[in-house]
This record gives structure tokens, sequence and C-alpha cells, in this order.
């Protein structure tokens, strides 16, 4: 290997990484909350879902004028209905969090850096196809491989929480 065939491949990868931080910033990263862990919206659905809908009021009825008046009664005012029972509890919910690099851009730039360097290397540098070729297949391995590296890591990106929860009194929890 020459120097300037090494020249080449570290400009390589440090253009190849600077593209997949690029990459990694402009395609966004999920929201998180103050703690760091990310907030997954169907928490907030699954909340919302538990707490109890309160029933509007009924409207009062209407009452015929008297005909003719009649001995005092004493009132019958409808007495407020009593508000519903409600029990809180702290509950535990893990959740899996999307991986930091959820699209592989670093294992797809990586991969296309070491094909096409292997590549270039292999043919003597005289044919551009086949280092784009290299290249290309070296894509697509590192995207591969780290994807499995990612599918094996999965256990290790839960994360646990305590939730506030309420319903109507006597639900189980």
């Amino acid at each position: 290997m020459n120097k300037s065939m090494l020249l080449g491949v570290v400009a390589g990868v440090g253009v190849a990484t600077a593209g997949g931080v690029l990459g990694y910033q402009f395609l966004g990263q999920p929201p998180a909350d103050e703690q760091g862990s990310a907030v997954v919206a169907e928490e907030e659905v699954a909340v919302a879902l538990a707490e109890p809908a309160v029933a509007p009021a009924p409207a009062p009825a209407a009452r015929p004028a008297p005909a003719a008046p009649r001995a005092a009664q004493p009132s019958t005012a409808p007495k407020p209905a009593a508000a519903p029972v409600e029990e809180c509890w702290d509950e535990e919910v893990t959740v899996q969090v999307e991986p930091t690099d959820r699209h592989q851009i670093g294992g797809t730039a990586a991969g296309a850096v070491v094909g096409g360097a292997i590549a270039k290397d292999v043919s003597d540098g005289d044919s551009g196809l086949a280092t784009a070729a290299g290249a290309a297949a070296g894509a697509f391995i590192g995207r591969k491989i780290q994807q499995r590296v990612q599918e094996n890591r999965a256990e290790t990106r839960t994360v646990t929480t305590i939730e506030r929860r309420c319903g109507p009194a006597g639900t189980p929890h």
C-alpha cells in the first residue's frame, strides 16, 4: 500500500463519518424528556384512555305551569350528584427505545469505504468500475452487519419509567 492510497482511505473514512453524522442529524432524533429517555406517544394514549370520562349533567326537566294555586309545598330541589370516586396508583412501564442509528448509516458508510478500498487494491487501481462495485457491496454488507448488531442488542435499549395512572375506584391495577 503506497502513501497516496493510505491518504485516500483516511480521507474517505473522514468524509464518510462526517456524512453519517450529518445524515443522522438531518433525519432527526426521537423526542426526549428531561431524563434523556425517549418519549413514546402510545403511553400518553394509554394514560388518556385510563382516565374516566365525565358524563354531562342532565338538563333540568321543564315543569308545566300550575293551573291553580296550591298549598305551600316544600321545595324538592335536586341534590347534586356525588363526584365520581377516583383511585390513583404508580405503575412501572417498560418500553423499547429505537436504536440511535435506526437507518444503519454508520455501517453503510464504513462498509462502503472498506469495500471500495479493498476493491481498488485488488484491481490494482486500474478500474473505477471495480472500485464502485466494491463500495456498493461493502455498503450492503456493512448495513446488514450493523442491523444484526442492533437486533442482538435490543434488550439493552429498554427504558423503565414510573407513570401515575388513575381510574374509577375498585378497578384492578
